[in-house]
């Protein structure tokens, strides 16, 4: 079955906001590498990882159904944040904002009665959930850590422990 026009179009759209939102983590992990807390930017670049991986999961789908992949460039992300809080707002919104994208590609999936689409973006739904959940749940502790140091430093340490963080950036020589 051909994959319809109008679907291919948002996937590969998809494969630019998957590469876009790597990017933004990617930029929050080196604005962390600048701070004392290089869990956090574990944390980041795990995550801007994770989103290169959901970036070549459409890539792939494309591939598979036989459809042309038109990549398209990636704009610059924000480079500073005024706090650890205010980063991972940033990347709550990043989160929301990806989950709307892949939403509106489900309608369309629908609309055109595309099960196997609606199958993949079903996974990526699931996984957006988790996400969102993932980082709501630090930025509340983030927030009731309020500006004590130690639970910072405590929150940071847990970040870069967290499954899929490990083998991320240079630490700046830092231990």
């Amino acid at each position: 079955m051909t994959l319809n026009p109008k679907l291919t179009q948002l996937l590969n759209e998809q494969i630019n906001n998957e590469m876009s939102s790597s990017y933004v983590y990617l930029a929050m992990a080196g604005w962390f590498e600048r701070t004392p807390y290089t869990g956090f930017a574990k944390w980041m670049f795990a995550q801007s990882s994770e989103e290169t991986t959901h970036a070549l999961k459409f890539y792939q789908y494309l591939v598979d159904r036989d459809a042309k992949v038109e990549l398209q460039p990636i704009a610059q992300p924000k480079m500073d944040y005024d706090s650890v809080v205010d980063a991972f707002e940033y990347s709550l919104k990043q989160e929301e904002k990806v989950t709307q994208q892949i939403n509106d590609l489900y309608e369309v999936a629908e609309q055109v009665k595309d099960h196997a689409s609606k199958n993949l973006l079903l996974w990526f739904l699931n996984e957006q959930m988790e996400e969102e959940k993932t980082v709501r749940d630090m930025l509340d502790r983030l927030k009731l850590a309020g500006n004590d140091t130690a639970s910072l430093l405590v929150l940071d340490r847990e970040a870069g422990n967290r499954p899929g963080a490990g083998g991320g950036p240079s630490t700046g020589g830092r231990p």
